[in-house]
Parts: C-alpha cells; sequence; structure tokens
C-alpha cells in the first residue's frame, strides 16, 4: 500500500510539473529539489512530535527515535537552504510549497496517527525517489547535459555543512553528499517500520 501510494503521488507531480530529465537545465533542477525538500522535512517532525507526546502521555522512554526524526527533518532543512543559494523562489513558487506543506502535513499527521508503521514504509519509498531523482542529476551532469554544474564550486553553506574542500569541492560533490544523506533516511525509516513500534510494545518488551 505504501509503495503504491508513493508510485501515484509521484506520477501525479511529475505529470503537473511536466518532469522530464532528458530536457531538464539547472534551473529546472532546482525548482525540483526545493519542493522535494521542503516536502521532506515534514515527516521527521510530525514523526517526532507525535512520539514526544506519546511518551509524555505514556510516561514512558522514546528510546532515542524521538532525537533521530528531528535529526532528519533537520538535515532535509538544510538541503532546502542550501539549494536555496542558487535560487531564491518567486511568489508562485512559494504559494505552490505552503499549499504543498499544507496538504501533506495534514495527511501525514493523520497517517502516522492511524499507522507509525505504515508511516515510516511511505516515508523509506518516498526517500528512495529522491535517491532516484538525485542519482539522475549525477548522470545528467556527467553526461554533460547541465554544463553549468558541470564546473560550478559546491555553494558556501553546503561546503560548511558537509565539512568539504572548500578549494576543491564542486556541484557534483555536493549532490553526491545530498544522496547518500537521502539514502540514509530511506534505509533508517524502513529499518522503523520493520521493527515493532513504540505503540505496540510495553516496556518490559523493549
Amino acid at each position: 500500500m505504501a509503495l503504491t501510494a508513493i508510485t501515484i503521488v509521484r506520477k501525479f507531480f511529475d505529470t503537473i510539473t511536466r518532469y522530464n530529465p532528458d530536457k531538464m537545465n539547472e534551473r529546472d533542477w532546482l525548482m525540483r529539489f526545493i519542493i522535494l525538500e521542503t516536502v521532506a522535512g515534514v515527516p521527521g517532525m510530525v514523526a517526532g512530535m507525535h512520539r514526544h507526546l506519546r511518551s509524555l502521555r505514556t510516561l514512558e522512554h522514546d528510546h532515542g527515535w524521538i532525537h533521530h526524526l528531528l535529526q532528519e527533518a533537520e538535515n532535509e532543512r538544510m538541503h532546502l537552504f542550501i539549494f536555496m543559494q542558487l535560487r531564491n523562489p518567486g511568489v508562485i513558487m512559494r504559494l505552490t510549497i505552503g499549499v504543498a506543506q499544507a496538504l501533506f502535513l495534514t495527511t501525514f499527521n493523520l497517517m502516522y496517527l492511524l499507522s507509525p508503521k505504515f508511516s515510516h514504509r511511505f516515508v523509506g519509498y518516498l526517500e528512495e525517489e529522491a535517491v532516484h531523482t538525485y542519482s539522475l542529476t549525477l548522470k545528467a551532469i556527467d553526461e554533460g547535459k547541465l554544463p553549468l554544474w558541470s564546473n560550478m564550486k559546491a555553494p558556501s553553506e553546503g561546503v560548511e555543512y558537509y565539512g568539504l574542500d572548500p578549494e576543491k569541492a564542486m556541484m557534483r560533490d555536493l549532490i553526491l553528499s545530498v544522496r547518500a544523506d537521502e539514502a540514509v533516511h530511506r534505509s533508517i525509516n524502513h529499518h522503523f517500520s520493520d521493527i515493532p513500534q513504540f505503540y505496540e510494545i510495553s516496556n518490559d518488551k523493549i
């Protein structure tokens, strides 16, 4: 069900944005990255909030999940601001982001309330799509389809965040680093879905 849901969301998003990786330039990819990261930053914060409140209500430890989920949300937010060094969204794009965030926030909040297991699986597949997107970008750079990025230095905020060499780090190195983050989020969320949930176990079984 989670995979089907992500497939539908991906196809819908690709259709309304006229997604075609073979014809996209640097500006098109940046728009996609920015929208992607504003959405990707929602699940970790929502899940962390649910687990935080649950821990307070039940008077039980969360055993590290809250911290990791909030770190995930912060990491996605940093991706956004790194890419915004290269493009500052206009009014229409900001409105689009606001509407998309409101819809996704409401939907994911309800999803997590009903089934944390399903929600983490959904995010795992969402992050797989992110890894795929960044992989296609790297392929386009390597094939010379994005000439501006082929010779562009990595943005300073990205260099600082990832500890890259300020003299040698290129845009390709930055995208590799971002893709690695998304791969970690993918694996962790699939793992969270696989193991018993906070809601399903008691203290003596932790």
